[in-house]
């Protein structure tokens, strides 16, 4: 090594086989993993690893993907310790379902929270590890269009391994470590990125899509969380013919990439970040997107603290959330993340972007959802929130709900009125359940006849 160490000698100093990453584990350690980014060729070393030493490790997992067989059935023999936090996703949904994974429910806007006040209270983060692209000229890396947590939970590891892939995404960011802040870096196996296959929109989407596309309006600031419906609005129109749209979000997905191509959003009437859309995952999705998303200039991600911050969302003026839910009942309490006392994905950044929504001036917080589940047989408005399913966001906090059958305007209204607004958008052939379950609720025992509502005037 030279007398006065270059950069690059700092990275083939840190720079280490899978096998020996691998190796640094030892028994009882916690391995973390984020959200938006497996580092693939580490953990399929790491497997053998975590056989040899018993299953004596533990995995704590923010929406695993790749790599992560540890949560499947085959290996619920060695015992490991698993535990998700914030969000399951597909991979982890099924040791929740069966209880062989422990959940934690947090905030990504909060999560370091406990870690850096209070310390002794928190499992150590042992080992991290995820993916990020190659040095830069300087000697920076990023996470490829995708910081999430990943700086942060790095500097907080007593060990961070990153597994370099030069097929990441590119985008201006303001996410970087530079190789001396980096434990040991190991070099993919992966020829390319990974593939996901996305499902197509649901047939209520479309249509829930058009009543969205009433409450938007030219200048709003938008967010779009990831589900079912939410996640296809801009196929079904919810933008279409709107004008000067803002963009502050979790997630960026293809389409919303197209429609800051085209001009549909360009930020230029945000109070905040004027000019610029600001995310923490960007998903170009094609060649073209990609370049524009590398060079353009338009576009940024930065740490999931910051663009999750309730005070940053409250901060844009006509900020316009839209997110998913499982159920709502007719208080409007929300449900987006629990079958029951199951959790099926849970939390993520909805209560966030819905609470800093509704509270920004002029902010609008929609939620959609089907009106109805299981072929129609069960309406998913209703009457009190069911088997213990875990409410995401207050009532409080309820403003728009939308189904295939309308919008029901919850802000400012009263649980006799939220209860109506509500059965107006529910499945019909449920309609009448729900009708008689308000007046059981809302009413004097015994009455036949609903209380007329105080007209606005007070009369």
């Amino acid at each position: 090594m030279s007398p006065n160490p270059t950069w690059q000698d700092e990275y083939q100093k840190r720079l280490i086989s899978p096998e020996a990453a691998a190796a640094l584990v030892q028994p009882g350690d916690a391995i973390y993993t984020p959200i938006g980014g497996d580092a693939i060729t580490f953990l399929t070393h790491m497997l053998p690893r975590a056989i040899e030493l018993g299953g004596d490790i533990k995995v704590r997992a923010c929406s695993p993907q790749h790599g992560h067989e540890w949560f499947s059935d085959d290996l619920a023999s060695l015992g490991i310790d698993l535990g998700l936090e914030i969000f399951a996703g597909a991979v982890g949904r099924p040791a929740l379902q069966e209880l062989r994974s422990d959940y934690t429910p947090n905030l990504f806007s909060n999560q370091f929270n406990v870690y850096d006040h209070r310390p002794g209270e928190v499992q150590p983060i042992d080992v991290f590890t995820t993916a990020c692209t190659p040095p830069d000229e300087n000697g920076y890396v990023d996470f490829g269009g995708s910081p999430w947590h990943k700086g942060d939970f790095t500097r907080r590891a007593r060990i961070g391994i990153l597994e370099v892939a030069p097929w990441l995404v590119r985008c201006r960011t303001t996410e970087r470590l530079h190789v001396s802040e980096v434990t040991h870096f190991v070099e993919t196996q992966l020829p390319e990125r990974p593939t996901r296959v996305m499902p197509g929109p649901p047939p209520e989407a479309m249509v829930v899509a058009g009543f969205v596309n009433e409450i938007v309006e030219d200048g709003d600031t938008i967010q779009i969380g990831a589900g079912r419906t939410a996640t296809f609005m801009p196929e079904g129109g919810a933008f279409e013919g709107k004008q000067d749209l803002g963009w502050h979000s979790e997630i960026t997905t293809a389409s919303m990439v197209q429609l800051m191509m085209d001009g549909t959003i360009n930020s230029s009437r945000k109070t905040v970040d004027q000019d610029l859309a600001v995310t923490t995952l960007v998903a170009p999705g094609t060649p073209e997107a990609e370049e524009w998303v590398a060079n353009s200039g338009l576009i940024e991600t930065r740490p999931v603290r910051e663009v999750n911050s309730i005070r940053t969302i409250s901060a844009h003026e006509r900020m316009c959330s839209i997110n998913n839910a499982f159920q709502v009942d007719l208080t409007g309490q929300i449900c987006a993340e629990s079958r029951g006392t199951t959790v099926y994905n849970g939390t993520g950044g909805q209560p966030e972007f819905h609470i800093g929504a509704a509270i920004a001036p002029g902010g609008k917080a929609i939620t959609v959802l089907p009106a109805s589940y299981d072929g129609g047989n069960a309406s998913r408005i209703v009457p009190m929130v069911t088997d213990g399913s875990f409410v995401t966001v207050p009532r409080s906090f309820a403003d728009y709900v939308v189904t295939e059958h309308g919008i029901a305007r919850l802000a400012g209204k009263s649980q006799r009125q939220r209860a109506e607004e509500l059965i107006s958008i529910a499945h019909p052939d449920h309609r009448a359940e729900l009708r008689r379950a308000r007046q059981t609720l809302f009413f004097p025992a015994g009455t036949t006849a609903e209380v007329p509502e105080p007209s606005p005037a007070g009369d």
